[in-house]
């Protein structure tokens, strides 16, 4: 995200970070970004969604890429702050897992992706939650096992990865339109969490 030093080294007075018209113009952003795709975003798409003139824009975000990068490091922070939540309740693994199936956006996570191989700052951000909330769900893995009934052939690692990955391509399927194997799929995965984490 761009920092206050940043911002003050750009040379100019920019509005301030977390006020009410940032924050709207980040929510302007997300919503074209998620219906139209990153070839539509541009200062003007986000000015006329949010009835603001174009310059305003600049006031609050030197460039455009530091208004996606301060968008998808908003979102992760609300993100991980879900999963800390999840992660310190009764059920853990189920609540990470709900959260995981039921919040994930594969539209805005494809387009965020295509982003990230063109905005180095972004590609650090991704990175960052990616390696963040990987270490969050392995340590609450980790515990699981360790109280687990039986022993599972995959380490904590190795199921956090399956996890994830398996709750992003239900997400991109049924955003898609494609049910075929995910009640059999999803039943599994309740099984062995259920498992891991008895109720």
């Amino acid at each position: 995200m761009v920092s206050s030093t940043g911002r003050e080294e750009a040379g100019r007075r920019m509005g301030p970070e977390g006020s009410e018209n940032w924050h709207a113009m980040l929510d302007g952003a997300e919503a074209i970004l998620r219906e139209e795709g990153h070839a539509q975003l541009t200062s003007r798409s986000i000015a006329d969604r949010i009835g603001v003139k174009q310059r305003l824009v600049y006031y609050y975000f030197r460039t455009m890429d530091d208004l996606v990068i301060a968008l998808f490091h908003r979102m992760a922070e609300r993100e991980m702050a879900r999963l800390k939540a999840a992660a310190s309740g009764e059920r853990p693994l189920r609540a990470i897992w709900d959260i995981s199936l039921h919040s994930t956006d594969a539209r805005l996570i494809s387009e965020f992706m295509a982003l990230a191989n063109r905005i180095e700052g972004l590609r650090r951000e991704v990175l960052h939650f990616i390696e963040e909330s990987r270490a969050l769900e392995i340590e609450v893995l980790e515990a699981a096992l360790a109280r687990a009934p039986r022993s599972v052939e995959m380490d904590a690692s190795a199921l956090a990865v399956t996890i994830t990955s398996l709750a992003l391509l239900l997400s991109r399927e049924r955003q898609l339109g494609v049910a075929t194997g995910h009640d059999a799929v999803s039943a599994s995965l309740s099984t062995l969490l259920d498992e891991l984490e008895p109720g």
